[in-house]
């Protein structure tokens, strides 16, 4: 009797998936929170490394030798390596995590109660907060031809307040209260196992964003809700990965989201979205051209004519639009 008891407290309440590159430091100070914010929770941690050249793998060795590691020889993407990581847990309750993040008192708990007592919830996210304390917004509605004509006209920025043109990223309201969501940032969620089997796993032909966006959109088909939890909170290091590759997030950004838009709402809204989004990085990629040097505006990526015009060449590879794979389970 007293084995058997030991062997039902060992076994994980909760499973934490990460998947790490280049971001070492940032990884071993997320280790470090989930360490001291899981005490009295039976936590396993699984970390997918993508071939990081930074002297990853010797630390997670060194220092978290807890941890499971798995090591993939190339860098597979997020949702490649967060399937990875998934198929590897054992918990009822998952959560995906990003390495450049730092886990507050209580988050984890009230993360795996909230989705373990709620069977109509497919998933819940947490408040995500800056180093210096700002408040990213972790939830969104679902993209629509409407709101990139917003967003391209600059109208989210004008009118954060309104529910109409802020609707996107919903700075129309405080972020207080829990409320059901469109979608949660892949940043910290956590879901059930029989939600992840019946909803499918991340889909890998995004290699890097949407994938969080592409999965929410599927439990929304399957009636199942997503939360947004604002007493549950970490702290979130945005973009440690890429390091300063801005525009390159910005670029694989874009890539992702027209994959989604033709995925979900057909071949005619994703062309209308790229045509939509080039049109907004010629005008703006014009302005700053022209206006740039009258300005003596700094070198930063809202003023980057490049950055404009690039945008543009990316909405405009139609050669690249999305095709249906054969691949059914995502």
């Amino acid at each position: 009797m007293r084995s058997a008891r030991r062997a039902i407290r060992l076994s994980p309440e909760l499973s934490i998936c990460i998947v790490s590159y280049n971001c070492r430091d940032l990884l071993a100070s997320c280790l470090r929170s989930i360490a001291e914010t899981g005490i009295g929770l039976e936590v396993e941690t699984i970390v997918v490394d993508n071939a990081s050249a930074d002297d990853t793998l010797e630390m997670l060795a060194r220092d978290f030798p807890q941890v499971r590691v798995i090591a993939s020889e190339e860098n597979l993407g997020f949702a490649a390596g967060t399937n990875r990581a998934v198929a590897a847990a054992s918990a009822d309750v998952l959560l995906l995590l990003n390495p450049d993040t730092e886990v507050r008192p209580g988050a984890l708990r009230q993360l795996m109660e909230f989705i373990a007592s709620h069977p109509e919830v497919g998933a819940c996210g947490p408040a995500a907060y800056g180093p210096e304390g700002e408040l990213q917004p972790t939830c969104r509605a679902f993209p629509r031809l409407w709101l990139t004509v917003v967003a391209q006209l600059g109208l989210h920025r004008l009118f954060r307040r309104s529910r109409t043109f802020g609707a996107y990223e919903m700075t129309w309201w405080d972020h207080a209260d829990a409320r059901a969501v469109d979608w949660l940032s892949g940043v910290c969620i956590a879901t059930r196992r029989s939600v992840w089997e019946r909803v499918g796993r991340l889909d890998e032909s995004y290699f890097m964003y949407a994938e969080d966006l592409d999965w929410c959109y599927r439990l929304a088909q399957a009636a199942l809700e997503r939360w947004y939890l604002p007493d549950a909170e970490i702290v979130h290091h945005e973009g440690g990965s890429w390091g300063d590759a801005s525009a390159k997030r910005i670029l694989a950004a874009h890539r992702a989201n027209f994959r989604f838009f033709g995925k979900h709402y057909g071949h005619l809204a994703e062309v209308l979205q790229r045509i939509l989004v080039a049109w907004g990085g010629l005008a703006r990629g014009s302005f700053w051209n022209i206006m740039g040097p009258v300005l003596g505006a700094s070198r930063e990526l809202i003023s980057s004519y490049e950055v404009h015009f690039r945008v543009v060449e990316v909405a405009m590879a139609m050669d690249e639009t999305w095709r249906e794979t054969k691949d059914r389970r995502a």
